[in-house]
């Protein structure tokens, strides 16, 4: 049985992966693009195969990808970014 703390541990550690997507994103979206639908095949084929409850690390991408687009938001309003 995994613990609560492991849990979290574990979708916090893809909250950076993410934010890194976003920068795909803003660098270039077919970067982006091609970098979340091989992150989400992979953590697919993972559960398939292990059964180790991907939708945690999916669910810290998720956190990770709404603070980088906060984050690209609040930097593009106060004109640091273009």
């Amino acid at each position: 049985m995994v613990s609560t703390k492991q849990k979290v541990s574990r979708a916090l550690m893809h909250v950076p992966v993410g934010i890194f997507n976003v920068f795909c994103l803003y660098v270039e979206i077919v970067f982006g693009i091609l970098f979340f639908t091989g992150f989400f095949i992979y953590e697919l084929q993972e559960d398939y195969r292990l059964k180790d409850g991907a939708y945690l690390d999916i669910y810290g991408w998720l956190i990770g990808f709404g603070l980088g687009v906060a984050l690209l938001f609040m930097l593009q309003m106060f004109n640091l970014v273009e």
